[in-house]
């Protein structure tokens, strides 16, 4: 094993600690836990045996190993970031929903049943 797979080992090895960490406080819900526990391991595994990445890039026609794992890279960066944009579109619609009703709500608490228009009327 060469110092930067041992590196390497050791980074995917505090980041798996720290997912699950995050499983266990609840901040991370059991399918995204699994969903980057095999991306994770997928990367250990390309670690541990790096030419495994030149095999799968000859079957899918990629010259070089080294070629699809920054291609893969870029497609998942590029998925990630579809899904903040989702995420990001539904907190404003849900944001705007909340204000729009406090506002309503607090516009029906200033309004009494005995109150006039302004004009005394």
């Amino acid at each position: 094993m060469t110092i930067i797979q041992f590196i390497l080992l050791v980074v995917v090895l505090l980041i798996l600690w720290r997912l699950y960490r995050r499983l266990v406080g609840g901040e991370l819900a059991k399918r995204e836990f699994v969903e980057w526990l095999l991306l994770w391991l997928a990367v250990a595994f390309l670690v541990l045996v790096p030419d495994s990445a030149s095999y799968i890039a000859n079957l899918v026609g990629v010259g070089r190993g080294s070629d699809l794992v920054v291609y893969a890279a870029v497609v998942l960066a590029f998925y990630l970031l579809f899904k903040i944009f989702l995420r990001l579109e539904r907190n404003e619609r849900e944001l705007t929903t909340i204000v729009r009703s406090l506002a309503l709500q607090g516009d029906q608490d200033k309004k009494s049943p005995n109150q006039t228009n302004g004009w005394g009327i």
